[in-house]
Parts: structure tokens; C-alpha cells; sequence
């Protein structure tokens, strides 16, 4: 059995203050956390699959976006 990484939020975003943590958690999607010794862990994959559907909806609006002004810019 291979074990899965854990960390905690504030070592994997070490720049991110504490309320974008917090809002980070309350997103849908977000993972949910392990709490061990009342010091909440996430795993490792589990955030970096989260990462990367933010990634893609982020691309996808920005893209919609695009499009939406292309078509409403007159020619």
C-alpha cells in the first residue's frame, strides 16, 4: 500500500494570508482536510486535482470572456 502525502495549508501556500486560506476552504470543490492532534493536514493529491479544476474554470471563463467582447465590438 503506497502511503499519500500530507500537508498543511499554510506550508503548501506559504505566501497566502490566513483569510485567503480561509476563503480557499469554503470553496466548492475544496478538499476536504484530515485533522490529526487538532492540526488540520490535506493530501497532497487531493489539492494539486483542485489546482488544476480552478486552473480550467479560470481558463474557460477567461476564454468566455473573450469571446463575449469579440462578439460585442463593433466592425
Amino acid at each position: 500500500m503506497s502511503q499519500r502525502e500530507l500537508v498543511r495549508l499554510r506550508d503548501r501556500y506559504r505566501t497566502a494570508s490566513r483569510m485567503t486560506r480561509y476563503r480557499m476552504r469554503k470553496e466548492p470543490g475544496f478538499p476536504d482536510g484530515i485533522d490529526i492532534l487538532g492540526t488540520e493536514y490535506h493530501y497532497v493529491d487531493e489539492l494539486e486535482a483542485y489546482e488544476e479544476s480552478r486552473r480550467r474554470r479560470r481558463q474557460q471563463s477567461s476564454e468566455a470572456t473573450s469571446a463575449a467582447e469579440a462578439q460585442s465590438t463593433p466592425q
